[in-house]
Order: C-alpha cells, then sequence, then structure tokens
C-alpha cells in the first residue's frame, strides 16, 4: 500500500528554550530555577546520583526509596497522605538504574506546608517493619505482573545477554528470592550510608518561586543531607561481541515479543545527534522505515519502535514490537535485512528532513509546560550535560547530511553486532531463530 505523505515544510519549527539559572547552594548541592510567572504552580525535582545499581541487594532501592511513602517517624502513612491531598499536591519518588528522583506539584499559596512535609519525609522516614512489609508485597506484586509481559521479558532478555552479571542487567524492581529476603533494617542502612551521602544532588525548582525561596528551601535540605559524602560509581558496559540471540520462556503467549538491540554513542559523544536521528529515522515515528515495512506493508505487527538509549558509561540502539509467534523468524530476518541496507545506503534528503521534524516537535511538545522543560533539563544534569546541551543538538541536527550520518550507519547499525531477545514458547522460537546466531536460553527473574 502506497502511503501518501504530507508536503514538508522549508522551516524548521523556532524553539525557544526557557532559560535554567543556576544558583548558589550548600556543599553537594547544585540549584537550579526557571521561573515562569504566568502559573500559580510550583515544580519541584530533587534528582539524587544513587539508583538500583548502587544498592548490593536487587530491589532494595527501589523497596527503600519507595518505603518513604509510607509516612515519618511523627506522621503514620494515612496521615501524611491526608495532609498532602488535603493541599492538592502531588508527590512521587522514581528510581532507575542510575538516578532516583523525588517530584512535587503543588500551589504556590501551599508551598510553604508541602515543602515542610517534603523535608520530614526526608529527613525522619519511618521505614518501619510493618510498612517496609507492606511495600515489598507490593513490590513483589509488581515484580510478577512484569514477568507475564512479554516486552518485559524479552528486553530484560536483552540485558542479560548484552552484559551478563552487570548491574544494568538486574531489573530496577529486583529478581524475586533477593526481594523475599530483604527487611526494614537493609533498608535503614542503605538509605543512611548511601542514599544520603551521595553527590551531587541536583534540586531544579519552576513555576511561581521566587529565587529567596528556592534558596531557603535548599538551606534547609541542606540540614538533612551530609555537606561532604561520596560520588557513586557508574560500572562501565562490556564491550559489543558478534551477533547474538536469547530466548526467554512465556510459554501462555499468543505473541511474541522482540528486542534488538545495537551500540549507540552517548549523548556527550559527537556522533550522538548522528544516531539519534538514525534511529529515528528507523522506527522513531509511524512513517518510519520499519514500521512501513513491517506493519503497512507486510501486516505483521500493531507498531514496531526503535529509539536510543543513553546510561552514563555507553549507549544502546533499541527495536522493539510484538509479532505472531510464527512468525518471529521472518520478522528478525526483515529487520536484519533493513539494517544491511542501512548500512549500504545513504538515507534520502526528504526522509532525513521530515525525521528531524519529528525530532523537533517531540522536544517542542516537551516545552509546553514546565514539568516537561524542568523534566528535559533533569535528563541533561544526570547525564553531566551543559543546559544548553539541546540547543546546540538541535542545531546539529539542521546541518546533519545524509554523507555524514552513512559513517555512523555502517559502524553503529551494522546487523552482524545485533542482540536479539524475543519471549515466547521457546521450541517454537528456538527452531525459527537458532540460524541467526549463537542461541542462548534466558531464565526470568521471577524464577528461583
Amino acid at each position: 500500500m502506497e502511503l501518501h505523505r504530507a508536503p514538508l515544510r522549508k522551516e524548521l519549527p523556532t524553539l525557544s528554550f526557557p532559560f535554567l539559572r543556576e544558583l548558589p547552594a550548600p556543599a553537594g548541592w547544585r540549584c537550579y530555577l526557571l521561573e515562569d510567572t504566568s502559573t500559580t504552580l510550583v515544580v519541584c525535582q530533587l534528582l539524587f546520583p544513587v539508583g538500583s545499581i548502587h544498592a548490593e541487594q536487587p530491589g532494595l532501592a527501589r523497596l527503600t526509596l519507595r518505603s518513604l511513602l509510607r509516612g515519618t517517624r511523627r506522621l503514620r502513612a494515612e496521615e501524611f497522605h491526608t495532609r498532602l491531598e488535603a493541599y492538592g499536591a502531588t508527590l512521587q519518588i522514581s528510581v532507575g538504574r542510575e538516578w532516583s528522583s523525588v517530584s512535587c506539584v503543588c500551589l504556590h499559596s501551599v508551598w510553604g506546608e508541602v515543602s515542610r512535609l517534603i523535608q520530614e519525609l526526608l529527613a525522619e522516614p519511618a521505614l518501619s517493619p510493618e510498612e517496609v512489609l507492606r511495600e515489598r508485597q507490593r513490590q513483589v506484586a509488581a515484580l510478577l505482573e512484569w514477568c507475564q509481559e512479554p516486552e518485559s521479558l524479552a528486553r530484560y532478555a536483552l540485558f542479560q545477554l548484552w552484559a551478563p552479571g552487570h548491574p544494568y542487567s538486574i531489573p530496577v524492581l529486583g529478581s524475586l528470592p533477593a526481594l523475599l529476603e530483604l527487611t526494614a533494617e537493609e533498608c535503614h542502612r542503605w538509605f543512611e550510608s548511601t542514599f544520603r551521602q551521595a553527590v551531587p544532588r541536583f534540586l531544579l525548582m519552576g513555576g511561581m518561586v521566587t529565587e529567596d525561596e528556592v534558596r531557603r528551601w535548599v538551606e534547609q535540605l541542606g540540614g538533612v543531607f551530609a555537606g561532604g559524602g561520596f560520588t557513586p560509581s557508574f560500572p562501565p558496559l562490556p564491550q559489543w561481541e558478534g551477533r547474538r540471540v536469547a530466548v526467554i520462556a512465556k510459554e501462555s503467549a499468543v505473541q511474541s515479543a522482540l528486542a534488538l538491540g545495537l551500540p549507540a554513542p552517548t549523548p556527550a559523544e559527537e556522533a550522538y545527534a548522528a544516531a539519534y536521528t538514525t534511529a529515528a529515522y528507523l522506527g522513531g515515528h509511524f512513517l518510519s522505515r520499519l514500521n512501513r515495512r513491517l506493519r503497512e506493508q507486510e501486516g505483521l505487527t500493531y507498531g514496531v519502535s526503535a529509539l536510543t538509549r543513553a546510561f552514563r558509561t555507553g549507549g544502546l540502539v533499541l527495536v522493539e514490537g510484538s509479532f505472531a509467534l510464527d512468525r518471529a523468524g521472518e520478522v528478525c530476518a526483515s529487520i536484519l535485512e533493513e539494517l544491511e541496507q542501512l548500512r549500504d545506503s545513504c538515507i534520502p534528503v526528504d526522509e532525513l528532513q521530515r525525521v528531524v521534524r519529528v525530532i523537533y516537535g517531540s522536544f517542542l511538545r516537551g516545552l509546553v509546560t514546565v514539568q516537561g522543560a524542568l523534566g528535559l533539563y533533569a535528563t541533561l544534569l544526570i547525564h553531566g550535560l551543559p543546559s544548553d546541551f539541546l540547543q546546540h543538538f538541535l542545531e546539529r541536527l539542521r546541518h546533519l547530511q545524509p554523507e555524514e550520518l552513512l559513517a555512523v550507519q555502517r559502524h553503529y547499525f551494522a546487523p552482524d553486532r545485533a542482540i536479539i531477545a524475543v519471549s515466547g514458547e521457546t521450541e517454537q522460537l528456538s527452531s525459527q531463530l537458532a540460524s541467526f546466531g549463537k542461541l542462548y536460553h534466558i531464565p526470568s527473574a521471577c524464577d528461583g
């Protein structure tokens, strides 16, 4: 089926990035303000340089930090959240592999009261055995559900094959045997010895908030955390080897889920803009190369995606999709064929222009709200990038040429370096995938 494409505008949209101002901060902190007097909201993001890879026991970091929401020494969980809801505030704690965050949105008129609740949560968390046990039960349930998702299993198998034994290969939720053994005492110990001590910490605030209010808040936080501390390390990722294939069991699944990985540069590397653009061309929008072929022409999927994922010590191009179980081998062959073509030919100029516009549009949507703008800046800061990185990145996109991308396509998108991971019925998948590379069977994180 021939797809009709809308005509391209000659001019790229103009993006105006709100100014993020760095303020003086106590030792161990970096503080930023993004003022917006057009809103009555205050947006606060606290970023901490520790995540699941910085805990010896799988799942401990998430269990500890999510347990913070279960009350303080003074306020039980129900009373704490009753007060928070009375102020109309939202409070979220997120835990990733490398970083963790505490985020809040509230009206400026109640920011003083809400900030004191957050400070109490971080200064005097309850972490009681009863509440930690309840949170552990919730995390076990989340892990068991995660282990039933074909897409999660395929991604897990990819990381297991890419970096076996590496902290990145362990899910943030942990593994079932380790999670069942975690205690409130271990949560206390990790919170005090690791979370409180790790630097640098970032405070990003935006909306209707003044510089004086931000300074008072960060000074109060400075009394909660150690002024010195240590800088957590990020273990290097292994070198990419030849093509390998992983199968992970999901015997009851009607469909198979595929996760294909390729090496990628980090955002700090010169080749990042070209690799980011190439991944978007491959699977970053509806009219992308893979979606046109696998969905529109061959009818093998409802959708397939490709994107770059950045870690502090490496990068990954991740191709993902769900397909009929008996067509998994055909899908892999089609993707590898597209990579072969990508390695040997330049991206057409009109396609490159379309992809750049798609990327511009995604950043433009992220700048619509204060929360979105702070989220973009937070991503830069946790990767050690300057706050003006996005401006330079988008300017770099404007001047990319197909011939320049071809060198990156050949280096990073080579099909003989791909790691292929598929979840589903193992016997049927193994027979289809054996010809694509050395085959490995990966146990689930819920096994044992």
